[in-house]
């Protein structure tokens, strides 16, 4: 998991109560971010994997 679809999660589960937003804090640890090379090649073979996902699906 990335720094970024960390955050996103972080977001998405937030909630306005009372005014406040709050969030569940998540079970993980935070993630580091990527150099730009490495993310690209996390994106690369995450994007891979999810066609050839689909592909064996139809």
């Amino acid at each position: 998991m990335t720094y970024g679809e960390y955050y996103y999660l972080v977001k998405y589960d937030m909630k306005l109560v009372n005014g406040n937003w709050i969030s569940k804090p998540l079970n993980i640890k935070i993630p580091r971010r990527m150099s730009r090379e490495d993310a690209a090649i996390y994106y690369t073979e995450k994007l891979r994997k999810y066609w050839d996902d689909i592909k064996e699906n139809k």
